[in-house]
């Protein structure tokens, strides 16, 4: 069975077809063997699984996706989630109320797959009770102070304000116009928050730079972001496989 990395995405994220291209080129010197597989969220909904739990409550899946062969969790080296929502098949025997039970279920079987790759997945879902992981305000806003960076007033019911720079945390690897200066405090807040993937949002005024915001779900347009969370799987691949 060779490895596989997942990228988990919707058919519209351009943004994650092109970092599994780029893992793909990243990975072929260095582990010809190991595939890199974009799944859709729906063809999840259609897969036939198989998840059981041991005596030692360790979990085990099996999932054998439309069109190709069987997956065994313990082929996967990486996972990048980027699911938004996570839709099933409608059935036309089952009443709406049973819909919504099958789909409350599906969601807690995918989230307790990921849930047990640990470090693989992007991000981890250990800490997590949302299948899209999610960041509060105050959260971060605590994390990002504690590590040294400003951040903006703000009314946490109320959307962020306008960003003029990005700071991209991928890894070890930062990319963006303010990393040279903030680069050191992302990173450190990122693995304070326990996410590997963060982009961190800031206002430049006059006489200083505010972070306004900071989001698990950049939108990787910028080919310089797409590279650095590829070499952040590709370097998460090779810790597993080494380890």
């Amino acid at each position: 069975m060779n490895p596989v990395v997942l990228v988990l995405a919707h058919a519209e994220d351009d943004g994650a077809a092109s970092v599994a291209a780029s893992v793909r080129s990243l990975l072929q010197p260095r582990h010809h063997r190991t595939e890199v597989w974009g799944v859709r969220p729906e063809t999840l909904g259609q897969a036939s699984w198989s998840h059981t739990v041991d005596s030692h409550g360790r979990p085990h899946t099996c999932l054998a996706l439309p069109g190709r062969p069987e997956l065994d969790s313990t082929q996967i080296r990486a996972v990048f989630n980027r699911i938004q929502h996570l839709p099933i098949p409608p059935s036309t025997h089952a009443s709406a109320q049973d819909h919504a039970q099958a789909e409350r279920e599906f969601q807690a079987l995918v989230l307790s797959w990921l849930a047990a790759c640990g470090d693989r997945a992007v991000q981890p879902l250990r800490n997590q009770p949302w299948l899209t992981p999610q960041l509060p305000v105050l959260q971060w806003a605590a994390a990002a102070t504690r590590c040294g960076l400003q951040v903006a007033a703000r009314d946490t019911a109320a959307s962020a304000e306008p960003w003029d720079a990005t700071v991209l945390v991928a890894g070890t690897h930062t990319t963006g116009i303010l990393a040279t200066r903030f680069g050191v405090a992302c990173i450190a807040t990122a693995q304070t928050l326990g996410f590997r993937v963060l982009e961190f949002r800031f206002v430049r005024r006059d006489d200083r730079v505010e972070l306004v915001d900071v989001s698990p779900h950049p939108d990787l347009r910028d080919m310089e972001d797409i590279d650095a969370v590829a070499l952040c799987i590709a370097d998460l691949t090779e810790t597993v496989v080494t380890a």
